[in-house]
Parts: structure tokens; sequence; C-alpha cells
């Protein structure tokens, strides 16, 4: 539920004028980099992840899933990608750090969920 609600304080915050600076490529707080597909991407990630903690399975599921996607937006940040594709998703080094420790951070949350789950006990 946490995670989920960071994301959707992380969009909304997309969407506050003053919060986000810059004329051309736009940032949050004048650090991470920020765009419309962003803003609708943390949206929609918060609202999936508030959406999967009705059940164990679900939010462990989401976890590693919404992880490894994040990871792999921070390869792809390292990576030189096509001035459309850097116009839609750009991504400084501060961003591409986030996307890597938020999507290490669900990765170990997902897979300890997995392992230790609520229910269980050792």
């Amino acid at each position: 539920m946490l995670i989920g609600l960071l994301f959707l304080v992380l969009g909304a915050l997309q969407l506050i004028p003053g919060v986000t600076v810059g004329d051309g490529p736009r940032t949050l707080f004048g650090v991470f980099a920020v765009s419309g597909l962003w803003t609708l991407i943390h949206l929609l990630t918060g609202a999936v992840a508030v959406f999967c903690t009705r059940s164990d399975t679900l939010s462990s599921r989401f976890l590693i899933g919404a992880g490894g996607l994040y990871v792999v937006l921070g390869f792809a940040g390292l990576l030189p990608l096509p001035p459309a594709v850097e116009d839609l998703l750009p991504m400084n080094t501060a961003a591409i750090c986030l996307a890597f420790g938020l999507g290490t951070a669900m990765l170990i949350f997902g897979a300890g969920w997995l392992r230790f789950g609520r229910g269980r006990r050792r």
C-alpha cells in the first residue's frame, strides 16, 4: 500500500506547476526529469499497486513485476536512445538512480513477501 501511495503522490506532484520546473525538459523539484508519459506511468503504477493490496499473492507479484520493469527502465536510461524515446521518457542521472533504487527495493520486498508471506510461520 505504501509503495502505491508513493507512486500516486509522485504522479500527483508532477501535475502541480510549481513543483515541476523548466520550459523544455521539465524536472521534479529541479532534480528528476519528468514528462507527461512519466506522470501517467507513475499514476497507473500507484493505482495498480493499491488495487493489488487485496491479497498477498497479488502484492508480491506486483512488486516483482513492477520492480523488474523499473530496473529495466534504469538500464534503458544508461543506453543511448533515439531522440523520440528520450522526449517521451527523459532520464537524467537522478531519474536513473531512482528507477534502479525503487526497482531493486520492490524486487526485494516482493521476493521476501513470497518467501516469508504475512500468514506463514517460520
